[in-house]
């Protein structure tokens, strides 16, 4: 019966880590699929380029614009300056609309500068971005090859683990085995306790001198009073 005890810690023992290494596990699997970091930044530099597009398509615009009032301006001075028209009348309205489309063209050029000076803001945040986005992807890669590394060691060793507790587990009646993991299950992991100096580990209640001896003799799975758990004396 000591050995079936010392197997049940052992066995204790063995879950205990495993439990440890599948949690542990169970975390780096979900790092290694959360880009979070890699989507804002891609999210960012989305929203960016989309900003120099408009402001682009705007000054575009503008551009044709002061083409379309300076072929105008220059069709206008044509026919005033080129002696086709004489009548006073008729030239002094043409002379008003050259003035109105000559503001307009100076209007319209000083809203590109303003706007180019806005395109120029907008792409220094481009590139920042970019250069944000960049530097993240190569930093998720990296930890991303240090996870998968992470993961296999971990998957290795409880393959160990699983391993070490289907053979200790063999030492262990069908009964006691049913024991430990009832136990196990209602007591958090720990299922047995060490008999330390008549005290018992798992709740740190002192148990009978009967009980010690008995735990010590080995005849019997022997529970704590207190706790209920298996005793174990090294």
């Amino acid at each position: 019966m000591a050995g079936t005890v010392e197997a049940i810690y052992r066995l204790q023992s063995i879950d205990a880590e495993i439990d440890e290494k599948r949690e542990s596990l169970s975390s780096v699997e979900a790092e290694l699929a959360n880009n979070e970091d890699v989507l804002v930044a891609s999210e960012a530099v989305r929203a960016s380029e989309e900003t120099v597009r408009e402001l682009r398509s705007r000054l575009r615009s503008l551009e044709l614009d002061v083409e379309g009032v300076s072929s105008k301006i220059a069709a206008n001075e044509s026919a005033l300056y080129g002696g086709e028209v004489t009548n006073p009348k008729e030239l002094a309205g043409m002379e008003q609309e050259l003035d109105y489309l000559r503001r307009r063209r100076t209007a319209v050029e000083d809203d590109m500068l303003v706007l180019m000076g806005e395109v120029e803001a907008q792409e220094e945040k481009l590139q920042a971005a970019q250069g944000l986005l960049s530097r993240t992807e190569r930093r998720w890669r990296t930890a991303q090859s240090e996870l998968v590394k992470d993961a296999e060691e971990l998957r290795s060793r409880l393959a160990t683990l699983e391993a070490e507790r289907k053979e200790t587990a063999r030492g262990v009646s069908e009964g006691n085995l049913a024991v430990y993991e009832s136990l196990r299950r209602q007591k958090g992991g720990q299922a047995v306790a060490l008999l330390d100096d008549g005290v018992c580990q798992g709740c740190r209640v002192a148990v009978p001198t009967s009980l010690v001896q008995r735990v010590r003799r080995g005849s019997e799975l022997v529970h704590c009073g207190s706790c209920q758990r298996v005793l174990y004396s090294r």
